[in-house]
């Protein structure tokens, strides 16, 4: 198993990422003519996917290597190397920054800088997570992937750890709220115990369901973390 050392250091580097992320778009956000909104609008159009993008990068890299570090220090038999992925969210972020420019119009423009904060984020790191999720679903030696959380996670985080345990469905989301800063690790412990089905359940992608599913969703998933 990953060292929880080794594991708060992806972690770590996950932070680091995200902060850059919100550094740069805060500083091109500020470059903006607020008075003009439709151009404010366009030129984030153009910028945050750039920006999404070229983190996302950074953070696929970030992880692969680490992914590839880990299995060396634990002399996992066999050969495989982890192969960077991109963003899931990739097709996502033009309609998340419409919505999100949708705050230039108002008396608060800058409304528009905290929603695109939180997701830009989310959205690079994604790159990272799915790095290491599709990592361990093709490694052969692989038994699964561990979330990592901080000291001090949610309610939701903390579910989807499992108190330790591993994902091993293949087609399971890495769900993450804007501010999250969980990790996936991998594990080549075959016998790790399975998360539950209240993180799978967690785990679901909710853009896609309708509102009377996603009232559904939710309610179940309030079950789940009275239960923490």
């Amino acid at each position: 198993m990953v060292s929880p050392a080794d594991a708060e250091r992806l972690r770590l580097a996950q932070v680091g990422i995200r902060t850059l992320v919100e550094r740069d778009l805060a500083a091109f956000f500020a470059s903006l003519d607020l008075g003009r909104p439709e151009a404010a609008r366009d030129a984030l159009l153009e910028f945050v996917p750039y920006l999404v993008s070229t983190y996302g990068e950074s953070a696929a890299a970030v992880a692969a290597d680490w992914y590839d570090e880990q299995r060396a220090v634990e002399r996992v038999p066999g050969r495989y190397r982890a192969v960077m992925q991109d963003s899931p969210y990739t097709d996502a972020v033009e309609g998340t920054v419409r919505r999100a420019a949708g705050a230039l119009w108002t008396p608060t423009p800058g409304d528009a800088l905290l929603t695109l904060s939180s997701k830009a984020g989310k959205y690079a790191l994604a790159a990272g997570r799915q790095t290491i999720v599709t990592s361990t679903d093709r490694d052969p030696r692989a038994s699964g992937w561990q979330r990592v959380t901080r000291g001090g996670a949610c309610r939701f985080c903390r579910l989807l750890a499992g108190r330790g345990a591993v994902y091993k469905q293949s087609t399971v989301h890495f769900a993450s709220h804007g501010s999250c800063n969980c990790a996936a690790a991998p594990s080549w412990d075959p016998d790790a115990p399975e998360v539950d089905v209240g993180a799978y359940e967690a785990s679901k992608r909710t853009s896609r369901m309708g509102p009377e599913q996603r009232a559904r969703h939710n309610a179940t998933i309030r079950v789940y973390l009275d239960t923490i």
